[in-house]
């Protein structure tokens, strides 16, 4: 068996293998089942793809690529350590236009949580920015709440892609969309699979945060 040289300049006739990483939050299962019921509809009224009919319920943080001999799983823990667990609360549907096509898909109430992982997830070496704390000592000292910070992803649990818009615009009625759940974020997924291929995604460890 080839073992690594200690050379580090020393060309490997084995090259190693590039994975592509899905880095993501998942539901809890009975969310899981309840999207998978809102895909049948979707599909009952317009057809969607197989692969979005199959895909489980999940919100992405990131896509990546990476060695085999990243160990992904630390650099994601060493990123987000200390950030606590959660709830994401869904709360209504909407969509993407992308062109002549649609991505419908599920609203996070307050995405800021996890654009915050996000965040620290690309962008490890970050420093947090400590928490402001407004002491009101009198009424003329009225703090002032800042404003919301735009989020830089729209964090959502997607429904089915690629829509066609004229498909799309044929449903009249989207109440049955109007879904409203909420689970515990405790953890961070991460799947991979190697890189240029459309094999499934395998189990490649979880972080759990504080």
């Amino acid at each position: 068996m080839a073992k690594r040289s200690n050379n580090t300049n020393q060309i490997s006739l084995f090259p190693e293998t590039v994975y592509e990483y899905h880095i993501l939050l998942s539901p809890s299962d009975a969310i899981k089942e309840e999207v998978d019921a809102l895909k049948q509809t979707l599909h009952e009224l317009v057809g969607i793809a197989d692969r979005d009919r199959k895909s489980i319920a999940h919100i992405t943080l990131l896509k990546t690529e990476g060695y085999e001999s990243m160990d992904m799983k630390a650099l994601i823990k060493n990123a987000v350590a200390g950030e606590k667990k959660f709830t994401v609360k869904l709360n209504g549907h909407n969509h993407f236009d992308h062109g002549a096509e649609r991505t419908f898909y599920l609203q996070v109430e307050d995405p800021e949580p996890i654009a915050t992982l996000v965040d620290l997830i690309k962008n490890p070496g970050k420093k947090r920015q400590p928490k402001i704390v407004n002491r009101q000592t009198s009424i003329i000292d009225k703090p002032v709440k800042p404003k919301p910070k735009k989020p830089s992803m729209v964090p959502h649990v997607t429904i089915a892609r690629n829509i066609a818009a004229t498909d799309f615009e044929r449903i009249e009625d989207f109440t049955p969309f109007d879904y409203e759940a909420e689970w515990l974020c405790d953890r961070i997924t991460i799947r991979r699979r190697v890189a240029g291929t459309d094999k499934h995604f395998s189990p490649a460890g979880e972080v759990k945060l504080a």
